[in-house]
């Protein structure tokens, strides 16, 4: 007979486990918790990383400076990251950038990170966005300027 039972094929049975191991772990490391993201050599702002292979949508983007400081930044990034790794990377990467975490959370799918630095906020929001082949994820960057008071002493201020 030309069929042989598994027991006289060793070396097919054991290529086939490795690479049914193999195909398992590959399909668990693309969900994202495993995966870490690299830093783009040149972002597009310097002290705003932004993970290798997101490109900026500029119709969707906008920013505004005077030369000195930033007044205004919102920025849209789109790319093909699972979202998780991607907040894994703004949860290592921007405090190596000095900006400090103010807050972290996850509401309906949305990952919201807030830091701070000296006079600027920022909020970074993370999202899955479209559907099927088009599926790709979404980090949307809000810098603003703060103004923050000395606590008591500015509420006594206003009281008065």
């Amino acid at each position: 007979m030309m069929f042989k039972t598994l027991a006289e094929r060793p070396v097919q049975v054991a290529l086939f486990l490795v690479c049914a191991a193999a195909a398992g772990c590959h399909g668990t490391a693309s969900k994202g918790h495993e995966v870490r993201l690299v830093c783009s050599a040149r972002p597009y702002e310097p002290d705003i990383p932004i993970p290798v292979g997101f490109k900026l949508v500029d119709s969707a983007s906008e920013d505004r400076s005077t030369g000195v400081a930033r007044l205004y930044l919102r920025h849209l990034y789109t790319g093909q990251a699972d979202k998780y790794a991607v907040r894994n990377f703004y949860r290592e990467q921007m405090p190596l950038a000095r900006w400090s975490m103010v807050s972290d959370g996850n509401v309906r799918g949305v990952c919201t990170l807030r830091f701070e630095k000296s006079n600027e906020s920022c909020t970074v929001e993370i999202r899955d966005a479209g559907r099927g082949m088009g599926r790709h994820t979404e980090i949307q960057i809000l810098v603003s300027q703060e103004q923050r008071g000395s606590g008591a002493r500015d509420a006594q201020t206003t009281r008065d």
